[in-house]
């Protein structure tokens, strides 16, 4: 990935926050058919600013989806493909891409600084994120609905006549 932007935070948090579930919730509706997901442990944090920025730290929201669907081995290209083009068609450019058919995934960038990736795990995990940007702080962060108390993933377990086909 690409390295975060210099960028004055305008927005806090919270704000953050939103429009990472908002770029989520898109690109899992862009998905067709679409998986059965779970939303993440959500994360946030600071980062140190970059020599020549100021002093101030910037901090960051993470917020995630953990699809319960299973992906064949088959499919997860097909996945990564169809998660890719979107983000294109979107007009965000694209960081990387792991080509690979176990294990493969995208990440992207959005035009105002928002980092998506798309991995699979070794299980057959598949986890969707989106990181904010540099923002100002928040005292409180939203809670985020349906939401497990501990931060593993969930391992897939919904069968799907078209994802989790073994051709």
């Amino acid at each position: 990935m690409s390295e975060w932007p210099a960028v004055e935070a305008t927005i806090d948090q919270l704000d953050a926050a939103a429009r990472c579930e908002t770029l989520l919730q898109d690109t899992v509706d862009a998905i067709s058919p679409a998986p059965v997901w779970r939303s993440a442990l959500p994360r946030e944090g600071t980062r140190l600013p970059l020599p020549g920025e100021g002093v101030d730290p910037r901090w960051y929201v993470t917020r995630g989806r953990d699809f319960l669907t299973i992906v064949s081995e088959a499919r997860r290209g097909a996945l990564v493909g169809a998660v890719g083009g979107y983000w294109r068609r979107r007009g965000w450019t694209i960081t990387s891409v792991n080509a690979g058919r176990r294990l493969p995934g995208v990440a992207a960038e959005t035009p105002d600084g928002y980092q998506l990736a798309l991995h699979v795990g070794d299980l057959g995990e598949v986890g969707l994120t989106a990181s904010s940007p540099g923002a100002a702080r928040s005292e409180r962060l939203p809670y985020v609905q349906g939401v497990a108390g501990c931060g593993r993933p969930s391992l897939p377990h919904v069968c799907c006549p078209y994802w989790s086909a073994m051709a």
